[in-house]
């Protein structure tokens, strides 16, 4: 049996199938949005509450522990080596230590946060197994470079989760009733078929998975603490969970652009990976230069745009009752343009198997982040925004290190 040959370099970003991937990102954005909506509608900012904690919960650890797995699997099978059963393994090691810590923080905030529903518990559990799955099928339809199919996953989830969260919330009116649905969405994806598709070769790996995902993990557990961990700070800094629900709300919706990324960068990666296989150094260095200046530009003017129209947005969409303040709504646009511009400069470090430089950018902001918030002090809403926003600006000037120089 031979490998798929997979020419990365020459065809870059025209593949068949690439548009259709972009407009199943934007599809799942626009359902996660809608779904997102459709409860803050439904329930009140304390209702919504507990969801506001299990979706910013989910998040992090899908992105510290699963997406990780996902470029480790695009990045393989990219170079022909074939993932299942033998990446299946580091899955459920990543997929075993994602369940653990959800349930250790739910347990922790059973009460103020859950109100102690043991249905959260079962939930996190299945979250996290099923987006393992999940992840593996992406990583193994972008590194065979079906497009396409990796477009109707995204579709298929957010439509499947939100139709249920309809169907769920008209049943009950519940917020475990959103819950429920997030693991029907996950779970939906298997009816694809997606390990059809893993042809490759039964060989070592390019880069074992021990070393790749523990560089990965260590990079993006700082990045996540800064990117989605802002409704969780505003709790542990006395936060009502009414004002939870505002920042969450406030931070998923500016969110978009770093959403589509991730949904998007297993396009991204097999490029890069062929480009770093043929040791283009100096492409893979405009290509991190051109990304950090422009996303620098991009944070500056998203945050004008929060400044000018940012609350008004939020109260538009979700109601009044979820209208941040100002700053918030700035300091969230500008903030998350640029950590859209150090995740994908990353991809760089990614595609040279270079993980554990990760860490350093990362860590470096969240660092940065914690200081300036143990120095400003003041509301939990405000003091958390400003922090983000610096701990991302500190996290893209080390990305622009690292990523540029050679």
């Amino acid at each position: 049996m031979t490998a798929p040959t997979v020419d990365v370099g020459r065809r870059g970003f025209r593949a068949p199938g690439t548009g259709f991937m972009v407009g199943g990102s934007l599809i799942g954005a626009l359902g996660a949005y809608l779904f997102q909506w459709y409860g803050a509608r439904s329930l009140d900012p304390t209702e919504l509450a507990p969801i506001s904690a299990l979706w910013t919960l989910f998040f992090i650890l899908v992105t510290i522990l699963l997406v990780p797995v996902e470029q480790y699997v695009t990045r393989e099978v990219t170079r022909g080596r074939k993932a299942i059963p033998y990446d299946l393994k580091p899955t459920a090691v990543m997929a075993s230590i994602g369940a653990a810590l959800g349930l250790a923080y739910i347990a922790v905030n059973y009460e103020t946060l859950f109100a102690s529903d043991p249905r959260y518990l079962v939930q996190i559990v299945l979250l996290v197994v099923g987006y393992a799955l999940l992840f593996v099928g992406k990583g193994v339809l972008a590194g065979s470079r079906r497009f396409a199919l990796v477009g109707w996953v995204m579709i298929v989830e957010t439509a499947v989760r939100l139709l249920a969260g309809v169907v769920f919330l008209w049943l009950l009116l519940d917020a475990t009733s959103m819950g429920w649905a997030m693991v029907t969405g996950g779970l939906a994806i298997l009816g694809l078929g997606w390990w059809r598709h893993d042809k490759g070769l039964v060989k070592e790996p390019a880069s074992p998975a021990r070393g790749f995902l523990l560089g990965y993990v260590g990079g993006t557990s700082s990045s996540q603490m800064l990117l989605a961990g802002a409704p969780l700070a505003v709790s542990f800094l006395g936060g009502s969970p009414a004002l939870v629900s505002i920042v969450f709300i406030t931070f998923t919706l500016y969110r978009a652009p770093l959403t589509l990324i991730l949904s998007l960068q297993g396009r991204v990666l097999p490029y890069l990976v062929g480009l770093s296989h043929a040791g283009d150094d100096v492409r893979l260095s405009r290509i991190a230069k051109n990304v950090v200046l422009g996303g620098g530009a991009l944070a500056v003017a998203g945050g004008l745009v929060g400044w000018l129209v940012g609350p008004e947005v939020v109260a538009l969409l979700y109601g009044p009752e979820y209208e941040p303040s100002t700053i918030v709504a700035t300091m969230a646009a500008a903030g998350v343009m640029a950590a859209a511009a150090a995740q994908v400069a990353s991809q760089v470090l990614v595609a040279e198997g270079r993980t554990r430089l990760l860490g350093l950018a990362w860590f470096g902001g969240l660092v940065a982040a914690v200081v300036t918030a143990a120095i400003i002090g003041g509301a939990p809403d405000t003091t958390v925004a400003i922090a983000f926003t610096t701990g991302e600006f500190i996290a893209l000037g080390l990305m622009a290190l690292l990523a540029i120089r050679r």
